[in-house]
């Protein structure tokens, strides 16, 4: 039988070229696969922070995550030592970089709204392209992988279940507080917010390019946080867009999933008491330092 993790942790996690991370409000946890196979976990906690007023606020309280999330993002895709960024993959995304320059080239001769709407649907129809031919090449594709291990690992752990290979197998793949779910919706509003602002002249055309993503990015968040607790419909781009982005997982990519939300549960049970316990010393220094000031 596994080890018992207490219940009821919130865990968000994400899928790495080459392992999974999972966090907890209060740790992080990585596991990531060596040249060698063997998994290497790491765990640390997340450090002390009060809540920001602005984290109230409806349509806004997205950015402090995003901010505070940033260097974890930049620590879990930084490559490990031993590995080397994929030539093959390297020269796909420089061949697409070059594909998407020639027809914004040759677009750019077309009248001004066939120009904006085709160059937004090109970046879409080569976004989905890229990840469909990492998807059909096994070696470049374990990150979809890696996102399967994640997801059926959260969901064993949510049905109270064991963390094993066996059990998790057994849950879903699809999760409704994935990132694709947020991504999607910002994609859905992004366009034709940038169709819009490629139409506009001058710097006012400029402005509304550059803060189209930030606010479809604000209302997607919205929009996700009221699919999760009340309109489960809103939800369905996303959870139909995991097709793309999630894959089932082999045993490998399963065991970095439990790996990962283990060591991140230990470390949170282990913070939370840390913490609890220096929370209580501090009315017994006060009433110290009273006594002493008498």
């Amino acid at each position: 039988m596994s080890e018992r993790l207490p219940p009821g942790i919130r865990v968000g996690g994400s899928a790495l070229a080459d392992g999974v991370m999972m966090l907890t409000p209060l740790a992080v946890a990585i596991a990531r696969e060596g040249p060698n196979g063997i998994l290497a976990v790491e765990a640390f906690p997340l450090p002390e922070r009060r809540p920001h007023p602005i984290e109230k606020l409806l349509f806004v309280r997205i950015l402090p995550k995003l901010v505070s999330q940033l260097a974890l993002v930049v620590k879990g895709w930084r490559p490990t030592k031993g590995r080397k960024i994929s030539l093959p993959i390297l020269a796909t995304v420089l061949a697409i970089g070059l594909v998407s320059s020639g027809l914004n080239v040759f677009f750019a001769g077309l009248p001004t709204y066939w120009h904006a709407v085709l160059s937004s649907l090109l970046q879409l129809v080569l976004f989905f392209s890229l990840i469909a031919m990492t998807r059909a090449v096994p070696q470049f594709g374990r990150i979809w992988r890696f996102h399967g291990g994640e997801h059926q690992a959260i969901a064993a752990y949510e049905a109270e279940m064991d963390l094993t290979v066996e059990n998790a197998a057994t849950r879903t793949l699809y999760h409704p507080r994935c990132g694709t779910n947020l991504a999607t919706l910002s994609i859905v509003f992004m366009v034709p917010g940038m169709v819009i602002g490629s139409l506009v002249s001058g710097f006012a055309g400029y402005v509304i390019t550059v803060a189209v993503p930030l606010i479809a990015l604000c209302v997607a968040f919205e929009i996700v946080m009221l699919g999760q607790t009340k309109w489960r419909a809103v939800l369905w781009p996303g959870l139909a867009f995991q097709r793309l982005t999630v894959a089932r997982p082999g045993r490998a990519e399963a065991a970095a999933g439990i790996a990962a939300l283990q060591a991140a549960l230990r470390e949170h049970v282990q913070v939370e008491a840390a913490r609890a316990a220096a929370a209580a010393l501090v009315p017994v220094r006060v009433r110290a330092a009273s006594h002493a000031a008498e």
